[in-house]
């Protein structure tokens, strides 16, 4: 069984946990397999807004909460491939959604101003579909799948007034923001989830660094990296995920929330952990 949703609120939508409610006793005793369609799809992403401690929020993420909810379900594969967006084509009660969001937002969201906004990621698709056919149907993976990717790429642009307008970009792998709100740093190894969290145990040993474990999946770890500095407890969130798209390389990622002229030891910390973790030509850069 394949169940497949979009997102509401960060999850699948009411009528996918409805479903798997009712017919719980029955899905827990097949093969199942979730996916979601999503506007993000990095795996590293820390979500904070007001009312809402720091979270896991992106791609297969959103997953979490109905695996939670519905334990009894083993799921054999989770799918999450980014989507595309249409807002001139919404209904009234979405768009009021978009429009509220988009006036809420202090940072602007990446569709504003767009007609058609994607973040589909084909590779995700083809992945998913292969543990399809080795978890459930016993099948060999496919290996001349790209013949299929002109499928996903559509030739509409982004703008239906200015057609040179495109509608997606991939996010780079490689990342570094600094605000008042928020510094951040994203970058990826080569290796597996095994290995990050390797690393990042001696960067917490080396530094005094307390790395307190939030979460745990089979494609990323998540953790509250916590010290004093200047007496003060302060915490860098440190996230390490693997990727469908990306085979062979880990991506890991740090943020912290405090204002500037709190965080400098923080971010000399996450400097260290970087240089660790990009030691021995482990790091991956960005092609062109």
């Amino acid at each position: 069984m394949i169940i497949g949703s979009h997102t509401r609120n960060e999850k699948p939508s009411k009528a996918t946990y409805k479903f798997v409610e009712t017919h719980l006793n029955d899905l827990s005793r097949k093969k199942v397999a979730y996916f979601i369609g999503c506007g993000k799809t990095d795996e590293t992403m820390i979500l904070k807004y007001a009312g809402i401690p720091p979270h896991l929020a992106s791609g297969r993420n959103f997953l979490l909460d109905i695996q939670e909810k519905f334990p009894a379900i083993k799921p054999v594969t989770l799918g999450a491939f980014g989507g595309r967006h249409v807002p001139p084509a919404l209904n009234t009660k979405d768009a009021f959604f978009m429009w509220i969001l988009e006036k809420m937002s202090k940072k602007g969201l990446p569709w504003e101003g767009y007609d058609i906004w994607e973040s589909l990621v084909p590779e995700r698709v083809e992945a998913f579909a292969n543990e399809i056919r080795k978890k459930v149907l016993c099948l060999p993976p496919r290996k001349d799948v790209e013949i299929y990717r002109d499928y996903w790429n559509s030739l509409q642009p982004a703008s239906l007034t200015g057609k040179s307008k495109v509608k997606y970009m991939p996010y780079p792998y490689t990342d570094h923001q600094s605000t008042d709100k928020e510094f951040y740093k994203r970058s990826r190894i080569k290796g597996n989830l095994d290995d990050a969290i390797s690393l990042l145990k001696v960067w917490g040993k080396q530094k005094g660094i307390d790395l307190r474990e939030q979460k745990r999946t089979f494609y990323n770890i998540y953790y509250h990296a916590v010290k004093i500095y200047a007496g003060e407890e302060l915490t860098i969130q440190a996230v390490a995920a693997t990727l469908p798209e990306d085979a062979g390389n880990v991506h890991i990622s740090f943020r912290s929330f405090d204002k500037p002229d709190k965080r400098k030891g923080t971010e000399e910390d996450i400097a260290k952990a970087e240089a660790i973790l990009w030691a021995e030509g482990r790091k991956v850069e960005d092609t062109p």
